[in-house]
């Protein structure tokens, strides 16, 4: 656990104090790639020795459990509401290879190349899309994000922001191995476990027009949002575990 990590945790924590409310606890581990064995046990001596206790988690039910995405995702929660997405219009079954993929076009996001969808699967009709189901044709869900008009939503820092669909790409919701992407599983759960406040560093910014157009397709309130400047090293690098940067108990030991 990160010196980032720990300030947004502490400001999570004096939130929720200042409230009378509740700081939880969430094991968000539905990236299976990057699971890092022994990492959860981390979290919880960290948050201990900086005072920083959590009134509900894995080990503290206070009702709205599993605490653990991995859990959740076994109730079946996840793929429940993408279903419900794809009633209503807002999401899609993207039955694209990886060749097909690999032949879209690119654009650079934050520093990172990202592939540009095409929509290709959002034509498809109810009986093809029911063919490759029934023969066992991989998929994932994307979000449908329309071209046209603008997305707005309110930080507690930057204020209003206004950006123009044609730049939020179909990101996916739930993966070829049926797992939630991180982004879909937060929306599902901070809503599901009742989060009033999202507190989270600024380079989610940019993905924050999809999550409230997720909030706003199901009919749910959009919680408070509030990102926090990045903590980067002397060259001006965010912090990062996968990047080696020392984590809290580094620096303590």
């Amino acid at each position: 656990m990160h010196v980032g990590n720990l300030r947004s945790a502490l400001y999570e924590f004096l939130i929720a104090k200042h409230a009378g409310g509740d700081f939880m606890l969430r094991i968000e581990d539905t990236d299976q790639e990057r699971y890092v064995e022994g990492a959860t046990e981390i979290i919880y001596r960290t948050l201990e020795k900086t005072g920083l206790v959590h009134d509900e988690g894995p080990d503290k039910d206070g009702g709205y459990g599993p605490y653990v995405q991995s859990e959740r995702m076994k109730t079946g929660i996840y793929m429940k509401y993408a279903k419900e997405l794809i009633d209503k219009g807002e999401a899609y079954y993207c039955f694209c290879d990886k060749e097909r993929l690999a032949s879209l076009k690119t654009e650079v996001v934050d520093g990172k190349e990202i592939t540009v969808y095409d929509k290709h699967c959002l034509s498809l009709s109810k009986e093809e899309i029911e063919a490759n189901l029934a023969a066992g044709k991989p998929f994932v869900i994307r979000q449908n994000n329309p071209k046209e008009g603008t997305t707005t939503f309110h930080d507690e820092l930057y204020g209003d922001i206004t950006v123009d669909n044609s730049q939020l790409d179909d990101m996916i919701l739930i993966k070829s191995d049926g797992y939630p992407t991180y982004n879909f599983a937060n929306v599902v759960d901070d809503h599901t476990m009742n989060i009033t406040h999202v507190v989270r560093g600024n380079e989610y910014l940019s993905s924050s027009p999809k999550y409230v157009r997720l909030y706003e397709a199901f009919g749910w309130q959009v919680p408070v949002y509030i990102h926090l400047p990045l903590i980067t090293d002397e060259n001006h690098k965010k912090l990062s575990k996968r990047s080696g940067h020392a984590s809290f108990e580094d620096l303590i030991d």
